[in-house]
């Protein structure tokens, strides 16, 4: 029997083409508690956010065909996702400033990999208590 004072476990919307740091996170969050959709391609990624609206994603910016800073421009373009908090994960170190200055301009946090654990815990956190916080 579930409590039904409990609040619904937190969307996470993870896109990512690299199929070993998606199972790999999606079964860290699952752990924490969280209703994980996984994904590898920025089209899959708009479709299940348009069919699952998320409370936060994981974006990495390379990707194949379409890159992360474009799906996150076409994912703002819909009004039910222009505040929907989103994490850029990324091994690019040497990121553009151009890049980083768009990212921060369409609200995205900008993490690097390695993200471990607890790494990944924080930043799933912050951006479901951000959206916790929109909501109110």
């Amino acid at each position: 029997m579930t409590d039904a004072r409990q609040p619904p476990a937190a969307r996470v919307l993870i896109i990512d083409d690299d199929a070993t740091t998606l199972e790999l996170f999606e079964q860290m969050l699952i752990e924490q508690g969280y209703v994980v959709h996984a994904v590898s391609s920025v089209e899959a990624g708009l479709t299940e956010a348009a069919l699952h609206e998320p409370d936060a994603i994981l974006l990495d910016l390379h990707l194949p065909l379409t890159d992360g800073l474009e799906g996150l421009r076409r994912l703002r373009a819909a009004p039910l996702h222009l505040t929907t908090p989103v994490a850029i994960l990324t091994g690019d170190y040497f990121l553009g400033d151009d890049v980083a200055h768009e990212l921060r301009a369409l609200s995205a946090k900008i993490h690097f990999k390695p993200v471990w654990d607890a790494d990944l815990r924080q930043i799933v956190e912050a951006l479901v208590r951000q959206r916790a916080g929109q909501l109110r």
